[in-house]
């Protein structure tokens, strides 16, 4: 990045005190969704609700009669991507009971324990009465996010490896973000001043891939047009990645990896709902 588009870019930032979504979880990586084995083993899953460093898991698969079976777990990891814990069958009162009159009847069966690989996929391992299953999940996906809007944000990141005449250091491009969306194809533009105080327009274009609740975008590409009072003139220019994407009502936030002609990035890319 170019040492005046920089220092500009900076300047916004601080105006703006711009913050991301946070994550949900002390991980760094919330794995709450429902996972599955993919289509070719439809009809079992698992849930996993995370909160700090413990899962809790429900899991749905059948006996050898074909009928349904019910197991639940609490995983604790430590603060790592691996989570163990016992695996309990529960019975308890019909559904239709009324008024209802909780009769909880807890049964220890085994164990459960899963491995993250990444932030959309991993090993469970499962012991149900000395039975032992082993199973690839991944999150299931079945609806498209969709991430139209007015933000404020944009990218804070960190830049190695420039040259050029750029410095490492801390990389921000802020500001207004105005998010459109067709299908999956997704165009984000930030809109700021350098520190020229010239109008300056970077665009983030590229798929967005629903991977369970959270999205991706992978190989996108991006370019900044600087407004010089005569017309546009192209200065960044490159590819990233937007990885472990979260999106709630309040807005939109995931792990930004970027390079340019000046640099590398690794930071965040997001923003938070501009008021109506």
């Amino acid at each position: 990045m170019n040492r005046w588009m920089r220092r500009g870019i900076a300047t916004v930032a601080l105006l703006m005190g711009f913050a991301l979504p946070a994550s949900a979880t002390s991980t760094g990586i919330d794995y709450t969704d429902q996972w599955w084995g993919g289509q070719s083993e439809s009809g079992w899953g698992v849930n996993f609700i995370e909160q700090g460093t413990t899962i809790f898991a429900t899991l749905f698969v059948y006996g050898s009669d074909g009928t349904p079976r019910w197991f639940v777990s609490t995983m604790e990891s430590g603060g790592t991507t691996s989570f163990s814990g016992d695996l309990y069958s529960t019975t308890g009162t019909y559904y239709g009971t009324n008024p209802f009159n909780p009769n909880i009847g807890v049964t220890k069966v085994g164990t459960m324990a899963v491995n993250f690989v990444s932030a959309y996929g991993g090993s469970l391992q499962y012991v149900v009465n000395g039975l032992t299953v082993n199973k690839t999940v991944i999150r299931q996906s079945f609806r498209n996010n969709n991430i139209a809007g007015s933000y404020m944000g944009g990218m804070a990141a960190t830049a190695s490896n420039c040259h050029s005449g750029v410095t490492n250091g801390a990389a921000f491009i802020n500001g207004g973000l105005v998010v459109t969306q067709n299908g999956q194809n997704v165009s984000m533009a930030v809109s700021f001043f350098n520190g020229g105080g010239l109008p300056t327009v970077c665009t983030y274009s590229g798929v967005l891939v629903a991977q369970g609740v959270l999205g991706q975008i992978a190989n996108g590409t991006f370019s900044c047009l600087v407004n010089n009072g005569s017309g546009n003139s192209q200065s960044n220019a490159g590819n990233f990645n937007l990885d472990n994407m979260t999106m709630t009502q309040d807005g939109f936030s995931g792990v930004y990896t970027g390079s340019d002609q000046y640099c590398t990035y690794n930071g965040w890319f997001g923003g938070v709902k501009a008021p109506m």
